[in-house]
C-alpha cells in the first residue's frame, strides 16, 4: 500500500488544533425505524487473537533540505524584545536552540504493487511461517494483509487442546519484510537569533510523499502466544495483519534557505536535519468466519410478497414476523461449542 498522499496546503500542523467544521457527527441509531428486537443467527469474523509486536528499530538519516519538494515548512515567531518579526524574519545565519520537539509518524507501510484483493507483489508465503510452517498465500487489501493458513492447520493444532475445546497456540513469524515507506510530521519549539534578534519560534515540517528506505532494509516480527482455533463448519482461521510504527528524532538540527530574497517573512524555508528512529510495529489478529447469535433489530424496509402479482406464500403475509421467523438456536446443554464439539454455548 500507498502511504496517502497530501497537498502542501491541507499539511496539518503538529500543534495546531483540529477544525471542527470539518468533522462528522456520530451515527444515531434514533433516526431510523426498526423491527421488534427478535435473535437471529448471522455469519461475522470472530477475532481469537489479537496482539501487537516491535521490529527491530530502524535509523533514517533525514535531510529536508534534500528533498525540497516534498516536505513543507512553516514557523512562527515571537520577538522576545519589542519589534517585529517580519521586519527581519529569519535570515540564512540563522541559529536555532531546539528546547521541545515532536515527531508523529503518519504511515509506515510496505509500498504494495498488488491491486486491492490480489496476492501481494512484496509479501510471500516465504515471509509469513506458522510454527515454522510456511502459509498457502498471502493476500492485501489497502495495507491490511491476509495470511491463508488452511493448508498447515492440521499440523498446528494441539490434539489435547482440540479435545477440550480450545484453541492451540502457536509461534507466527513474519520475516524480511522489505520495500517499505512512510510519512512524517515534526514541530519544535525553541529561540533562535536572527538578524540581530532574538525569537521565540515553532516551527513546523510534513513530508507530502512517501519516503522510500532503502531496499536492502527490511524488518520482522515474532508473536509467541497466537490462539489458533480449529475448522468449524468448513471455516478455517486466518492470519491477518497490517503494519504501523512509531518515530524519534535524534540530534535535530534546523537551518534556514533563503527561496525568495524580496519576501523576508515567507520566502524562507526551514529545513531540518536529523536521525529518525523508526520502530517498526505489526498489529495481527487470528479471525475465522463463525456463526454467531445474537438479538437485535432489522431496519424496517417495503417488504414484497410478490413479484408481477403473484404472491411467494398464498394467503400469508410474508411480512409477518410470527410467519416467517429467524433461526433459533436449541436450548444450552451445557456443553461448550466450539471446535467442533456438539452442543452449545
Amino acid at each position: 500500500m500507498k502511504c496517502n498522499n497530501c497537498d502542501a496546503t491541507q499539511a496539518t500542523p503538529l500543534l495546531s488544533c483540529p477544525d471542527t467544521a470539518l468533522c462528522g457527527t456520530p451515527f444515531c441509531p434514533k433516526s431510523l425505524d426498526w423491527k421488534r428486537e427478535e435473535p437471529t443467527a448471522l455469519y461475522a469474523d470472530k477475532v481469537f487473537s489479537a496482539h501487537k509486536a516491535t521490529g527491530s528499530s530502524i535509523f533514517y538519516p533525514l535531510n529536508t533540505a534534500d528533498l525540497p519538494d516534498n516536505f513543507v515548512s512553516s514557523y512562527e515567531l515571537t520577538p522576545c524584545s519589542g519589534g517585529c518579526c517580519c521586519t527581519n524574519g529569519l535570515s540564512a545565519d540563522a541559529v536555532f536552540e531546539i528546547q521541545k520537539s515532536y515527531v508523529q509518524l503518519d504511515c509506515f507501510s510496505v509500498n504494495e504493487a498488488a491491486a486491492p484483493g490480489e496476492p501481494s507483489a512484496i509479501i510471500t508465503p516465504d515471509n509469513v511461517t506458522v510454527n515454522g510452517l510456511t502459509v498457502a498465500a498471502v493476500t492485501q487489501n489497502n495495507g491490511r494483509y491476509v495470511a491463508d493458513i488452511s493448508n498447515v492447520i492440521g499440523e498446528i493444532l494441539n490434539p489435547v487442546c482440540t479435545a477440550q475445546c480450545l484453541g492451540s497456540k502457536a509461534f507466527i513469524l513474519l520475516q524480511n519484510i522489505g520495500v517499505l515507506e512512510f510519512r512524517v510530521r515534526f514541530g519544535f519549539e525553541g529561540v533562535v537569533r536572527s538578524c540581530g534578534t532574538l525569537y521565540r519560534f515553532k516551527v513546523y515540517i510534513a513530508s507530502n510523499e512517501a519516503i522510500p528506505l532503502p531496499t536492502d532494509q527490511t524488518t520482522s516480527f515474532a508473536i509467541a502466544e497466537a490462539n489458533i482455533p480449529c475448522v468449524e463448519y468448513g471455516n478455517a482461521p486466518i492470519l491477518s495483519f497490517r503494519l504501523g510504527g512509531n518515530a524519534q528524532v535524534i540530534n535535530p538540527q534546523l537551518s534556514v534557505t533563503v527561496t525568495d530574497e524580496t519576501d523576508v517573512c515567507n520566502g524562507v524555508a526551514v529545513n531540518l536535519a536529523a536521525t529518525l528512529g523508526i520502530t517498526p510495529l505489526v498489529y495481527a489478529e487470528v479471525i475465522r468466519n463463525t456463526l454467531i447469535l445474537v438479538n437485535g433489530a432489522e431496519l424496517k424496509d417495503d417488504c414484497s410478497c410478490g413479484m408481477d402479482g403473484f404472491n411467494l406464500y398464498a394467503g400469508q403475509n410474508c411480512c409477518d414476523t410470527d410467519v416467517v421467523s429467524a433461526p433459533v438456536r436449541p436450548a444450552s446443554s451445557g456443553v461448550i461449542r466450539r471446535c467442533g464439539c456438539q452442543g452449545t454455548d
